[in-house]
C-alpha cells in the first residue's frame, strides 16, 4: 500500500526536527532550542524546502506537498506548489498534482484554501482550460460518451462536480458551456451549475454569454425561492454579461 501523502509530510517534517503536538501546533526541536510554531509556520518553512529537494522525485515532491496541505490547510503550500508545477514540464509531476487535486475535491468539505487557490490562480488567463478540463472537463466528456453521467448524482464525483462547477465563473464560456449543458442532465447537480452561472456574472473576470446562460438557466430545476435566481434571469434577459458592464442594473 502506498504511503499516504500526509504521512509523507510527516517524514519529512520529523526529519528536518519538526513534530506534531496537537491540533494548529507544532514543535521545531532544531538548536538552539524548542520553538512552538503554528501551521501556517510550518507551511512556511516547509512547503519550499519539501519542493526543493534533490533526494526526491519530482513526483513525490507533489505529492509530499499535498500532505503538508493536508495537514495545515495553508494557502502558503498552494502557493509553492502552484508555481513549482506550472513550471514543470514533466507530464508525471503534472498529472500527479492534478490527481491530488481530484481526489481532494471528492471530499464533502474540501479544503479552503485549495478550493481559493484553484479560482484565484489556475481558474484565470491560460491556464483555466486545462484547469477546468483536469479537474471535470475531461471526466464528464467521458461519462456522456459512455452513458454514465447519473454517476455525477452522489457520492464522490458529485462532490467534485459540485465545487468545480461553483467556482467556475472566470472559465471562458466556450471551454464550459457544454460541459455545464451536459451536467444539467442531472437534477442533483442543478444547484451547482445555478451558482456557476451566477459566479459568471458578478466574478470580475467572469464570462458567459447571456442568451445561452438563460437557456440553460431555464433547464434548472430549482426552488422558486432560490436566492438571486430571479435576479439574474431578469438581467441575462437583459443581455447583459457582467455584473461589472452596469451594476445597478442587478439591484434595478
Amino acid at each position: 500500500m502506498r504511503t499516504s501523502d500526509a504521512d509523507l509530510a510527516l517524514q519529512w517534517l520529523a526529519g528536518a526536527g519538526i513534530t506534531p503536538l496537537g491540533p494548529g501546533r507544532w514543535l521545531d526541536r532544531e538548536p538552539p532550542g524548542v520553538t512552538e510554531m503554528s501551521n501556517d509556520d510550518v507551511a512556511l518553512v516547509g512547503a519550499y524546502s519539501i519542493l526543493d529537494d534533490d533526494e526526491s522525485s519530482g513526483v513525490q515532491r507533489v505529492h509530499t506537498a499535498l500532505g503538508l496541505l493536508d495537514l495545515t490547510g495553508s494557502f502558503q503550500v498552494m502557493i509553492f506548489l502552484n508555481g513549482y508545477v506550472h513550471d514543470h514540464d514533466d507530464p508525471a509531476v503534472i498529472d500527479a498534482f492534478w490527481a491530488g487535486c481530484r481526489t481532494r475535491l471528492e471530499a464533502a468539505d474540501p479544503i479552503e484554501h485549495l478550493r481559493l487557490s484553484l479560482r484565484t490562480y489556475w481558474f484565470l488567463g491560460r491556464t483555466a482550460e486545462a484547469a477546468f478540463a483536469a479537474l471535470l472537463g475531461d471526466e464528464v466528456r467521458r461519462l456522456a460518451t459512455n452513458g454514465r453521467l447519473p454517476e455525477l448524482a452522489h457520492g464522490p464525483l458529485h462532490h467534485r462536480a459540485r465545487h468545480v462547477l461553483e467556482d467556475s465563473g472566470t472559465i471562458r464560456w466556450t471551454h464550459k458551456h457544454h460541459i455545464f449543458q451536459a451536467v444539467a442532465t442531472v437534477t442533483e447537480l442543478h444547484p451547482a451549475v445555478f451558482l456557476g452561472l451566477l459566479d459568471g456574472y458578478h466574478e470580475l473576470y467572469g464570462d458567459l454569454q447571456p442568451a445561452d446562460a438563460l437557456a440553460l438557466l431555464e433547464r434548472l430545476h430549482l426552488p422558486a425561492d432560490t436566492e438571486h435566481l430571479s435576479q439574474l434571469r431578469t438581467v441575462l434577459a437583459k443581455g447583459a454579461k457582467n455584473h461589472r458592464y452596469d451594476p445597478a442594473l442587478w439591484n434595478a
